[in-house]
C-alpha cells in the first residue's frame, strides 16, 4: 500500500542509512557504557567530588547523580529511536498513534493512505484511505482518560480533572468527509466519489452514528470489504484524483512502513 504524506522525506542512499544506524549503536554503546560506569565503579564519587575539600561538595554529589542517570537513558532513547527510524522496521512509539500501522500488506496495493492533507481554508483531514470503494476518511477517538461520550455529545478532562464539551469525532469524521467530497467535486463537476466517514478506536464504548462508522483498528482491512465497489470509480478516475490530492498535499508517494 502505497502512502501519501505532506512534504514527504525521499528515502536516503544506503550510505546515509549505514551513517544513521552507526551513530544510533554509538549512542546505544554510550549510554549502556555509562550506565556500567554508574553501577559497576566508583565513577560518580570520582566525577562529584566525593570527599574532597569542597564546600558546595553535597550539591557536586548531587549533580554527579543526576547526570549519571540521566545521560544513560537520554543516549538509550536517543540510540534506539535513530536506530528504530532507519531501518526498514516499524517504529512501535509511532504505531502506537497510527491507526495504519501495519495494515499495509492486508490492504495491498489496491489502496492509498493519505496522511496530514490540508484542503483550501486550512482544514486538515489526519488519515484518509483511497481504494474501489471510493474514498475513506478516518478519524480516532481519544483515549478513554482523556474524553467521554455523555449522552449525545462528548466531554474532554481538562488539566485541573474537570470536563468540558468538545466536537462530537464522530461527526467531526462526517464533516471531514463531506469537506473531501466537496474539495474534490469542485473542478470535475461530472463526477461525484464516494466519501465514507468512519473513526478507529481500541475501546467499544463509542455507538456508530448514521454518518460515521466505529472500526477497531484490525478491523479496517474487513470494514474496507464490506463496501461495495464504486463501479464509476475506475483505475483512471482513482489516477486523476490521486494526482490532485498529490497536489494539494505537495509530497510524494512512498511505501507503506518507510
Amino acid at each position: 500500500m502505497e502512502v501519501i504524506r505532506p512534504s514527504a522525506r525521499s528515502r536516503p542512499t544506503e550510505r546515509a542509512l549505514a551513517v544513521a544506524r552507526l551513530i544510533g549503536a554509538l549512542y546505544v554503546v554510550a549510554g549502556l557504557s555509562v550506565a556500567w560506569l554508574t553501577l559497576e565503579t566508583p565513577f560518580v564519587d570520582i566525577f562529584a567530588a566525593r570527599g574532597r575539600a569542597f564546600a558546595n561538595e553535597p550539591a557536586f554529589h548531587t549533580l554527579g547523580w543526576v547526570v549519571a542517570l540521566c545521560l544513560p537513558a537520554l543516549c538509550l532513547l536517543v540510540g534506539t529511536h535513530r536506530i528504530l527510524d532507519f531501518v526498514e522496521l516499524p517504529n512501535p512509539l509511532a504505531a502506537r498513534r497510527d491507526p495504519l500501522a501495519g495494515l499495509g500488506s492486508q490492504l495491498g496495493d489496491a489502496y492509498v493512505a493519505v496522511r496530514g492533507l490540508i484542503l483550501p481554508g486550512g482544514r486538515e483531514i489526519s488519515t484518509l484511505i483511497v481504494g474501489p470503494p471510493g474514498i475513506v476518511v478516518l478519524g480516532q477517538l481519544p483515549a478513554a482518560r482523556d474524553a467521554r461520550p455523555v449522552g449525545g455529545h462528548w466531554e474532554a478532562r481538562t488539566s485541573d480533572d474537570q470536563w468540558v464539551a468538545i466536537e462530537n469525532p464522530l461527526d467531526r469524521a462526517a464533516r471531514d468527509a463531506e469537506a473531501v467530497r466537496r474539495w474534490l467535486i469542485a473542478d470535475d463537476h461530472d463526477f461525484v466519489v464516494k466519501v465514507y466517514a468512519a473513526v478507529v478506536t481500541r475501546r467499544g464504548s463509542a455507538v456508530r452514528s448514521s454518518t460515521t462508522a466505529v472500526v477497531d483498528q484490525r478491523g479496517i482491512p474487513a470494514f474496507l470489504a464490506t463496501l461495495p465497489p464504486h463501479r464509476t470509480f475506475t483505475t483512471d478516475r482513482r489516477r486523476q484524483v490521486l494526482d490532485r490530492i498529490r497536489a494539494g498535499a505537495g509530497s510524494t508517494g512512498l511505501p507503506a512502513g518507510w
